[in-house]
């Protein structure tokens, strides 16, 4: 049909669509018949049908490219479509495990502008260490790093309101699940929206493959909420307080509200079941016990959690239970950690 100025070309075969002129990205992330399109150059599409977007007679492109993990050309043949004598040209991107993550798919004449920027991703949920290919998002992106572990995940994150919703999806590890959503974060040019899709698997559900797609120029970038601000507020204020998300079934933090309680070796490959003391553990052991039976709240003084220098660091903690899910019932997933160092004892 006839498209107004500026608007995608649709051409129609029965119940399936082609958009002509615009980049399709299309995740390949689990067996071919979950996939589906995730956006329409930079226009999110959340898992939008495939088969009612893609032709069938375009659809070996895509799955040659998939299969090859390559970039796959092909002139069209002459025909009644609107894509007829088109070039279609079908870009694959590669995870980190070496299995193609998304395939980029354009139709139309000429020769394809390049491709809205992507990356691809790959969480352990058991390890929680992601690894992500960044060089499809530019070099604004480019960290000097290529793997985070468990909270440094969000050392770039300037707001992810489901965040929580992520991580219980993920910690679930349901065969099959899967997740699609914005998140803000910081570059040097300014701060940016990347559209965050991922998946797991039947075979092997603790294993979440997914790409990060940047959307801001169709998804203005969203600062940080008021509620956000207004803990920050108070946490610059009250120097030697700090805050963290942890979570209630292995008492591992799972994002810092505020910065991280310095000298505190919580990152990179540390086992976080060495940051208690030992001699503090069973407390900890009472404390997700009570706040997962109901507790408002728990507090554990003096409580001694390892430093990057081998020693102990003495705080104080509060821990809240956090409302998660539809009604916020039920056995809370995670805790608002509150942590106050305490001052050096004199001699």
């Amino acid at each position: 049909m006839a498209a107004t100025d500026g608007a995608p070309r649709i051409d129609q075969e029965g119940a399936k669509f082609v958009i002509l002129g615009h980049w399709l990205l299309i995740e390949t992330l689990d067996v071919p018949p979950t996939w589906s399109v995730l956006a329409v150059d930079t226009a999110p599409r959340r898992w939008k049908s495939l088969a009612r977007t893609v032709p069938t007679r375009l659809m070996p492109i895509l799955t040659a490219a998939a299969a090859s993990g390559e970039r796959v050309e092909r002139q069209l043949p002459k025909s009644r479509h609107a894509w007829s004598g088109h070039l279609a040209c079908a870009i694959a991107l590669t995870g980190p495990d070496d299995r193609v993550h998304a395939v980029q798919l354009w139709v139309g004449p000429g020769e394809p502008p390049a491709p809205p920027p992507v990356a691809t991703h790959l969480l352990d949920a058991r390890t929680r260490r992601t690894e992500v290919r960044s060089a499809g998002l530019g070099p604004a992106f480019d960290r000097k790093r290529s793997v985070w572990i468990g909270a440094e995940s969000f050392e770039h994150v300037e707001r992810f309101d489901d965040a929580l919703d992520l991580a219980a999806i993920v910690a679930r590890a349901t065969p099959g699940s899967r997740w699609c959503g914005d998140i803000c974060v910081r570059t040097p040019d300014g701060l940016r929206t990347l559209m965050m899709a991922t998946r797991n698997s039947a075979t092997d559900p603790y294993l979440w493959r997914g790409i990060l797609a940047d959307v801001t120029d169709s998804v203005a970038p969203q600062p940080k909420s008021f509620e956000a601000a207004t803990v920050e507020t108070l946490v610059s204020r009250n120097p030697g307080m700090y805050l963290a998300v942890v979570d209630t079934e292995r008492v591992r933090v799972i994002r810092w509200v505020s910065t991280p309680v310095p000298g505190l070796d919580w990152s990179g490959g540390t086992d976080e079941r060495t940051l208690p003391h030992p001699g503090d553990r069973e407390r900890i052991i009472a404390a997700r016990t009570a706040i997962r039976a109901g507790a408002p709240s728990w507090t554990l003084p003096n409580l001694r959690l390892a430093d990057t220098t081998g020693g102990w660091i003495t705080v104080d903690v509060e821990v809240s239970p956090l409302p998660h899910g539809p009604d916020g019932t039920g056995i809370p997933h995670f805790a608002l950690a509150r942590i106050d160092l305490r001052e050096p004892a004199t001699p």
